[in-house]
C-alpha cells in the first residue's frame, strides 16, 4: 500500500503543479518608425561582374554635388596580396529610375536602374538588368549608416546630443 500511496501523492503534485496559470508578459513598447532617406544621395555597396577575377566588390558614395567616390576592391586570388583597391571619381545622373556614372574622365561607365529599398541593379549594354550564371543580380544595396563614420565622431555626437537634452 505504501507504493500506492506514493504514486497518488506524486500524481496530486503533478496535477495541483501544473493547473498554476502563468500570466502574459507585458507587451512591449512600439518601436520608432526608421526614416528612409529621400532621393539616392548617400552610401551603397554591392558586387559587380568581373572577367578574370574571383569577385569585384564595390563602396560607392553618391554626393550632393553630383559627384562619385567609387572605391573597387578586385580579388583576384585567395591570399590578401592578390587584392587590388582602386579608389575612382566621376559624376552621376539619374533619369527617371535610371542611374548612370562616368568614372576615371569617362574610361569607366556603369548603368542602374533603381530597385525596391533604395538599391540599385546593373544594366547590360542592352538595357536589362544583368544575373550572373546563377541568376543573381549584381546590385548596389544603400547603406543607411555613414560606414566612414569614426568612433570619435559619435562620441562627439552623442555627448553633443547629450548636452543638448540637458
Amino acid at each position: 500500500m505504501k507504493i500506492s500511496g506514493w504514486i497518488l501523492l506524486f500524481g496530486l503534485f503533478v496535477l495541483f503543479g501544473c493547473s498554476k496559470e502563468e500570466s502574459a508578459p507585458a507587451p512591449l513598447p512600439p518601436l520608432k518608425k526608421i526614416e528612409v532617406p529621400e532621393g539616392v544621395v548617400g552610401f551603397y555597396s554591392g558586387r559587380l561582374p568581373c572577367d578574370s577575377c574571383m569577385a569585384n566588390m564595390v563602396k560607392v558614395q553618391l554626393k550632393e554635388d553630383s559627384s562619385v567616390v567609387f572605391i573597387q576592391s578586385i580579388a583576384r586570388g585567395s591570399t590578401p596580396d592578390s587584392i587590388d583597391t582602386d579608389t575612382l571619381s566621376g559624376r552621376f545622373t539619374m533619369a527617371g529610375d535610371k542611374l548612370s556614372m562616368e568614372l576615371s574622365e569617362g574610361k569607366v561607365r556603369y548603368h542602374f536602374q533603381q530597385g525596391s529599398y533604395g538599391s540599385f541593379a546593373l544594366l547590360t549594354g542592352a538595357g536589362t538588368v544583368y544575373k550572373d550564371q546563377d541568376g543573381f543580380k549584381a546590385e548596389l544595396i544603400r547603406i543607411y549608416i555613414n560606414p566612414l563614420r569614426t568612433a570619435d565622431d559619435t562620441t562627439k555626437a552623442d555627448s553633443a546630443k547629450a548636452v543638448e537634452d540637458k
